[in-house]
């Protein structure tokens, strides 16, 4: 949906896959705004993009204020603005949320599909979060030292297939309905910034010039077998599995 209010662009991805860096990136671009979880549940801080727009929870929709059509008002409210409009949505605010899809159908959003193909991050990154009580960290912020994580072996293999089986289902609605999307892969994204270039033509953007500096840093440090606190327990549980090459540290 390029022209001359830009393209308007949803990012949608499951929590700790890199969403919120990927924000905090695409809004410090010309004429672009990008907008956080704005159909998160509950009020919380800003961590991420512009926030002059106020979340689903907070705002008083025009017309009807009963779903649907409440979910329409606010999301007209938030692409009839000029230039290229985008927001995150997680996975489960959109099943919380189905006329969210239909929205997007009938005025063919764009649809940035982000995916973090190691799991096991993921799962790491949200014990981390929940043991520091921090989803992410400023740059410039005092860092938190080394951290330790134990991870729960007997119940591990069932989280990597849910995570898993969860990027499929996303895959096959987004087909099944024919919206414009690409899927990127935070891991490449990070490895090669050339990648971006997939977003720019898709979102046709125009960067102009080199690829903005995100504020937000990554809060763990350390291999695997550092952070880690039950190592080789985990290890011990994915060997001879699908998911047995997660845990491989890349030279």
């Amino acid at each position: 949906m390029a022209g001359d209010r830009g393209s308007k662009f949803v990012i949608l991805s499951s929590q700790r896959s890199g969403s919120t860096w990927l924000v905090s990136l695409l809004d410090k671009l010309e004429d672009t705004q990008v907008y956080a979880e704005l159909f998160l549940p509950r009020k919380r801080k800003w961590d991420a993009g512009s926030i002059d727009y106020p979340r689903f929870v907070d705002a008083s929709p025009r017309g009807l204020a009963v779903r649907p059509w409440s979910v329409f008002s606010y999301l007209d409210g938030l692409y009839q603005r000029p230039g290229a409009i985008g927001f995150k949505l997680m996975y489960g605010q959109l099943m919380h949320y189905p006329e969210i899809l239909a929205y997007f159908v009938t005025h063919r959003i764009r649809v940035v599909h982000l995916v973090r193909e190691n799991h096991l991050d993921v799962v790491i990154s949200g014990a981390i979060r929940t043991k520091t009580g921090q989803a992410h960290r400023l740059s410039g912020k005092p860092e938190p030292g080394s951290i330790q994580v134990e991870l729960n072996p007997e119940t591990l293999k069932d989280r990597l297939k849910t995570l898993r089986r969860n990027i499929m289902t996303v895959r096959k609605l987004l087909r099944w309905s024919r919206l414009p999307h690409i899927e990127v892969v935070y891991e490449e994204l990070v490895r090669d910034p050339s990648r971006f270039s997939l977003i720019w033509d898709f979102l046709s953007i125009n960067p102009e010039g080199q690829l903005p500096q995100s504020d937000l840093v990554k809060i763990r440090r350390g291999r695997y077998a550092e952070v880690i606190s039950n190592y080789d327990e985990v290890k011990t549980a994915l060997a001879g599995s699908v998911f047995a090459g997660l845990i491989e540290e890349k030279a």
